[in-house]
């Protein structure tokens, strides 16, 4: 009985991770070993610390960082290119496209707010953007469906204020910003 129990337990901690990225239930060591495992199926080097863990609706998720795709982008030699900057509202857009040496295309934008910047922050908050929207579609090119280390501050787990919600929702008859808020959704709802 206690190894069916086992068994058991064991098949819930691997449907978790493999079903729902949530790595909480594994020990250090496990951890470790399902970073190797992630980096040897897509060739990334595990010293340059291309993953790290971060809290998410309760679960323990892996995320990229940006020695993740930088290594990517190399590997699979993706070229990327910034097609369009706008401001919309308080929010500043930038949309990727990625080209793979094989043709294949894709793209991503990445949205930061930037309601009351100027200067110096402001400057910052348009390379945020333009950072997000190059790690998105290189991690979608790739067909990896993780976060990168640049949606950190949305985590559910630092509520974001009210008017931060009211922004996203006022701009949902936008076509432009469907997949912003289908992205929001489903980081939320992870």
């Amino acid at each position: 009985m206690s190894k069916e129990l086992t068994t058991q337990q064991g098949t819930n901690e691997i449907e978790r991770v493999l079903i729902h990225g949530d790595i909480s239930g594994l020990n250090e060591d496990q951890r470790l070993q399902y970073a190797k495992a992630v980096c040897d199926s897509v060739g990334l080097n595990l010293l340059t610390k291309p993953f790290e863990f971060m809290k998410l609706n309760g679960r323990m998720v892996l995320y990229a960082t940006k020695a993740a795709t930088d290594q990517l982008r190399k590997i699979n030699s993706i070229s990327t290119k910034i097609a369009r900057c706008e401001k919309i509202d308080d929010i500043y857009v930038v949309t990727c496209t990625g080209t793979t040496k094989d043709g294949r295309s894709d793209e991503a934008t990445g949205a930061v707010n930037i309601k009351g910047l100027s200067g110096e922050a402001l400057a910052n908050a348009m390379l945020k953007a333009e950072t997000k929207a190059k790690r998105r579609m290189t991690l979608s090119i790739c067909g990896l469906g993780l976060l990168d280390e640049s949606e950190r501050d949305v985590s559910p787990e630092k509520p974001a204020p009210r008017q931060v919600d009211a922004q996203i929702e006022n701009l949902t008859d936008r076509p432009e910003f469907e997949t912003v808020i289908e992205d929001h959704v489903n980081i939320t709802n992870e």
